[in-house]
């Protein structure tokens, strides 16, 4: 049973064990959402042999730079051990570029069992149905449904979250029915051109017979006319055969002795069923077919020889030389660039007969090879797909989609091009291409005034051309218009997504503190010290804000008997300079302390001695007491205006 939090929107794809050299667990992750990750806190539990936990280590990774719908690495330092078998990883929180924090909740985790299908033949159909990214049938399960790229997903969610396809176009055609249903067509659509080259080749072979034939016959009259000239002579030596059968079949045996297995062939048709002469019909044949495949050195001899080979019965023999003379023919075939031949041989032979294997696979890459030639990219993509690990079988299944790609990229289909071009983003320059067609897809938008798909699409671009100072640009623009008409929180994360770009930073910084302001006003502290990170205490209002945030958010911490976490928040300010504004600052600080177990004065330094004399009882200055709880006078006038008690905020919510 596998569990996942589905409003992650990051995905682990895989994990790499540290080593001697590289002493660190390198994670690689798949950002789900439309929005730069640049950070990642994970969870690692270190996991023996038989599953126990070693040790358990917590790491954040800072700019990872994460695009949209793209894969980015994160190293985690993690000594590698003799015990250490795997890593058990766990995606705590997501940091985006605009400064917003996605969390994890336990209790949101949803149970599902994996649709992945190991390796065999219903995994390599479906992979030819639905890409190389295919690891299993979509399936519907409690609360979610699982595509058939291996991604659970909400079970109101009309698109795979990882591969972008809709669910009712997966579950329709991606279907154990439907993959089936598309494979026996694809197997018949082959069978029939199958069929029909094996009629082609039959009516070809009957041709030449016939011309042949013709040619024998011609032959054939000019022997007759020498024959009735030795009729007379013939006349009476048939006379004495006539009535000697035993001659005749004593004839034909040195006839067949002599080398001359038609002649004898001849002879014994005469007798019929006398004596062996069937037997000896048959032996004829034999070296009759024998003959004419050891001297073929023509494809179509050795075609000839093997039909006279497969037609002798009960000589096993004769199998065996036609199966070698097909093996030889195919061969030769081959050589000669005649594929389709070559395989209508390679049909006569047993399924296992050694060196049929490689000469069909040879058969089947020049076929492929010319259904490209042809522009039949599909046909001979899937062709390509089926000869396995053969050598440069995969690269030319490859090169079946790259040319097509290139032909749409000459028409302007720059989508097309990026469907296409995603299937093989290692191959030749796909990456390159892909950045262009986004490029040119960003223009496009730009033109039709869509600035934010415009502004995606360069930001896809990478580092082609000026994609990223024109997206930069883009966005520039689009978090002035939103400051301006007073989307605050909208163009922050805009001017964040942009850093070092004009005065970026100084908008990003101002956008902040209004947040921060508000979210202080609001009682929503923790939001407030994280909008305030990196911002100075003197700039505007910042070191008040970020003070009372900090007081607000340790009262809190204390009402929640999290007394460390009050003591490190008290323990960060100035508590001398706030006393007056907070009145029991101290009283909490100490009381923190005393509960988590904390020295409150760590640092406090020994009282100097008088004079270098020692100290007496009567000189030793008095120990101060702790501070006794003071009696809450009326409130005075402060800077900040006194939080409503009855006031339940996001905080305290937590």
């Amino acid at each position: 049973m596998n569990y996942i939090d589905l409003s992650c929107p990051a995905e682990l794809f895989r994990t790499a064990m540290p080593t001697e050299e590289i002493p660190a667990a390198t994670l690689t992750l798949f950002n789900l959402s439309d929005r730069v990750i640049a950070s990642v806190e994970v969870l690692l539990r270190l996991l023996d042999e038989d599953g126990g936990e070693t040790e358990r280590l917590a790491y954040r990774g800072r700019a990872l730079n994460g695009r949209p719908h793209s894969t980015f690495l994160l190293t985690a330092p993690c000594a590698p051990s003799e015990e250490l078998h795997s890593i058990d990883v766990v995606i705590e929180k997501v940091w985006f570029a605009d400064n917003e924090v996605w969390r994890r909740e336990p209790g949101k985790s949803i149970a599902y069992i994996s649709n992945a299908l190991p390796v065999s033949p219903a995994l390599t159909k479906l992979k030819y149905a639905a890409g190389e990214t295919a690891v299993g049938y979509p399936v519907e399960q409690e609360g979610l449904w699982l595509c058939v790229c291996g991604r659970p997903n909400p079970e109101d969610a009309e698109f795979c979250a990882r591969c972008g396809r809709q669910k009712e176009m997966i579950f329709s055609r991606f279907s154990p029915e439907a993959v089936e249903a598309q494979v026996n067509m694809r197997e018949r659509q082959l069978d029939l051109n199958s069929r029909s080259m094996r009629e082609d080749t039959i009516r070809l072979q009957r041709i030449r017979e016939e011309e042949y034939q013709q040619k024998k016959s011609r032959q054939g009259t000019r022997i007759r006319i020498l024959i009735a000239m030795a009729a007379s002579v013939a006349l009476c030596a048939g006379t004495f055969f006539g009535l000697s059968p035993w001659l005749r079949l004593l004839s034909g045996r040195e006839a067949l002795a002599t080398g001359n297995p038609a002649g004898a062939k001849e002879t014994f048709l005469l007798l019929g069923d006398y004596g062996n002469a069937k037997e000896m019909i048959t032996e004829c044949d034999w070296q009759i077919a024998l003959e004419t495949a050891d001297s073929g050195n023509d494809a179509e001899t050795m075609a000839k020889a093997s039909a006279l080979l497969r037609a002798i019965p009960g000589k096993p023999e004769a199998i065996d030389k036609a199966n070698e003379t097909d093996l030889l023919r195919a061969r030769m075939l081959l050589e000669q660039g005649d594929w389709q031949g070559a395989q209508e041989a390679l049909l006569l032979l047993p399924e296992d007969y050694e060196g049929k294997g490689e000469l069909e696979q040879k058969a089947g890459m020049a076929q492929a090879a010319a259904l490209k030639d042809e522009e039949k990219y599909e046909e001979a993509r899937t062709i390509f797909l089926s000869l396995g690990e053969y050598p440069g079988a995969r690269e030319q299944a490859s090169d079946c989609l790259y040319k097509p790609a290139q032909k749409k990229m000459e028409q302007g289909d720059w989508d097309g091009v990026i469907e296409i071009l995603s299937g093989i983003p290692d191959y030749l320059n796909s990456r390159e291409i892909t950045l262009e067609c986004h490029y040119h897809k960003a223009e496009g938008l730009l033109e039709a005034g869509d600035r934010d798909g415009a502004s995606r699409e360069f930001l896809l671009a990478g580092d082609w051309s000026d994609a990223k100072e024109r997206c930069k640009a883009l966005t520039y623009e689009q978090a002035d218009e939103y400051y301006a008409a007073g989307d605050i929180k909208t163009a922050q994360s805009l001017f964040a997504s942009i850093p070092d770009y004009m005065d970026s930073n100084d908008r990003d910084r101002e956008c902040r503190y209004a947040l921060a302001s508000a979210a202080a006003e609001s009682r929503e502290f923790t939001l407030a010290l994280e909008l305030l990170q990196n911002i100075p205490d003197d700039y505007k209002k910042t070191g008040s804000i970020r003070a009372q945030a900090t007081y607000e958010k340790a009262k809190v911490a204390t009402r929640r008997e999290e007394w460390t976490e009050a003591a490190e928040l008290l323990g960060s300010l100035d508590r001398q300079s706030l006393r007056r504004q907070y009145r029991d600052i101290e009283n909490l600080y100490l009381q923190a302390c005393e509960k988590a177990g904390i020295n409150p004065y760590p640092e406090t330094p020994a009282p100097p001695e008088a004079d270098g004399a020692a100290e007496t009882p009567e000189t030793a200055p008095e120990t101060t007491p702790a501070p006794a709880e003071p009696e809450q006078p009326a409130a005075e006038p402060m800077d900040t205006p006194a939080p409503d008690p009855f006031l339940v905020t996001e905080d305290e919510q937590q």
